[in-house]
């Protein structure tokens, strides 16, 4: 059964439903997108630990490099916001690719402050500024780093 996004999106219990199953049924790259969006409505309702087990899904089903890393700046994210900063941590060191190194920057510095390194989140965000990121990235590290002072 093929249900298109905008149908999950639209909040129905039964096509959060279908498409869960069809996540599930479907270890390929479709499954795992149709996993990262039900990952998205859970987010949505805070309910991070069905989130977390989407994502967790959707990894498993993904081949591609750059869906995984996708996934997973989504599940550290997400780890954060349960605080499971070591968990996270983990995630992102299994990120490569010089196209994510400045967000996985901006994450290991939101990991490590929620822990209370305060040394080890200026020197991510410094690393993520020094990176590719993008300028408006960039100075909202910056803007991370100087609220360290504060």
């Amino acid at each position: 059964m093929k249900l298109p996004f905008s149908a999950i999106r639209a909040d129905q219990p039964q096509t959060l439903t279908a498409a869960e199953k069809f996540a599930a049924d479907n270890k390929n790259t479709y499954g795992a997108l149709a996993a990262l969006e039900v990952a998205q409505q859970y987010v949505d309702k805070n309910e991070l630990d069905k989130a977390a087990a989407q994502l967790s899904q959707s990894l498993a089903a993904a081949s591609d490099e750059n869906l995984k890393a996708v996934i997973n700046l989504r599940l550290a994210r997400i780890q954060v916001q349960q605080k499971k900063a070591d968990d996270a941590l983990k995630t992102l060191d299994t990120i490569k690719g010089e196209g994510f190194a400045a967000i996985v920057a901006d994450l290991r510095g939101e990991a490590l402050l929620s822990k209370g390194d305060k040394a080890g989140a200026r020197k991510a965000w410094q690393a993520g500024v020094e990176s590719n990121a993008s300028p408006a990235l960039s100075e909202m590290m910056q803007m991370k780093i100087n609220n360290l002072s504060v």
